[in-house]
């Protein structure tokens, strides 16, 4: 393969990737525009519509039969279930966070997550730390500490959506689960409740969707609501295309484009406040975070060193 066509695969990588990060950074305006309906229906309708563009995704890739082909294992199933649980907590608490104030801590839990990964993978995964790594750890809690000392509160919002996508991710790579028939599965398992609780909400007059949706918004509000399966499995597709034709060092430095974008509107645009012990944490933690990306680019630019032997 020729150096442009290389090229023109990286850029073409690299779009993709950003563009998955700039839908993340900028979700909670979506949130936002459609808070009056209630976290919890969000969440539903969410779910639902995730269904709906995944599903549709994996009948255009010839791929829909594989869904049935990964849960005849028990031990599949129960993963499900695991990543289910986790999926539900992660997103339920972010938009949750986003209604009530609360973006700066959600900004803090997405920048700790590559941290907890890199202790998740020491506890779970056998992998070693280098120094700067541990520096990065320490450097991380350091922040947390500082934040609860000054604050005089756990972060817990950071700290549940840290931890619930860390885990989430642990148990997706151990399991070597397939992004787009992995989401597929699990909101599928929450459709039949979630499709009970709109369907007693339409009972009540309290559904956002239809022509006659309670707050007489009816089609337009209604389109809106479908655009959150849009805004769930999009940055989805593309971050995978994007992690197919970029260095993994790449994707680690994009990745902090979406909390940051979120920093900035909690701030600028939602008007949160911003405390003293809040900017001495992130502080903490992007110093650590610093440390953690510099050691990872340098990794990745050793060579690696042959192998002796058969296999």
């Amino acid at each position: 393969m020729d150096a442009q066509s290389n090229r023109s695969r990286a850029g073409f990588g690299a779009g993709a990737a950003l563009g998955a990060f700039l839908i993340w950074g900028f979700a909670p305006l979506y949130f936002k525009a459609v808070e009056h309906i209630g976290p919890w229906q969000i969440v539903a309708h969410r779910i639902l519509w995730s269904v709906v563009m995944l599903g549709l995704l994996l009948l255009a890739l010839g791929r829909l039969r594989e869904i049935g082909d990964v849960l005849r294992s028990r031990r599949r199933f129960l993963t499900y279930c695991a990543t289910t649980t986790l999926v539900t907590v992660n997103w339920s608490v972010f938009i949750w966070a986003v209604l009530n104030g609360y973006l700066v801590q959600s900004a803090l839990g997405y920048y700790l997550s590559p941290l907890i990964n890199v202790l998740l993978g020491v506890a779970f995964l056998g992998e070693r730390l280098g120094r700067l790594q541990v520096v990065a750890v320490v450097l991380a809690a350091a922040g947390v500490v500082v934040s609860v000392i000054g604050a005089g509160e756990i972060p817990w919002i950071a700290l549940v959506l840290a931890s619930t996508w860390g885990f989430y991710g642990l148990i997706r790579k151990r399991e070597k689960i397939d992004p787009f028939v992995g989401l597929m599965v699990e909101t599928g398992f929450l459709l039949p409740a979630c499709l009970a609780y709109l369907l007693w909400l339409w009972s009540q007059g309290a559904g956002a969707f239809g022509p006659v949706a309670a707050g007489g918004e009816g089609w337009a509000m209604s389109l809106a609501i479908m655009a959150s399966g849009l805004i769930t499995g999009l940055p989805i597709v593309l971050y995978m295309i994007g992690a197919r034709h970029l260095p993994l060092s790449t994707i680690g430095l994009l990745q902090y484009l979406a909390p940051s974008i979120n920093l900035v509107l909690a701030t600028l645009v939602f008007e949160e406040p911003l405390r003293p012990a809040t900017l001495v944490t992130f502080a903490f933690i992007w110093a650590g975070l610093a440390l953690f990306t510099f050691d990872a680019t340098r990794r990745a630019r050793l060579p690696v060193a042959p192998r002796h032997g058969v296999g």
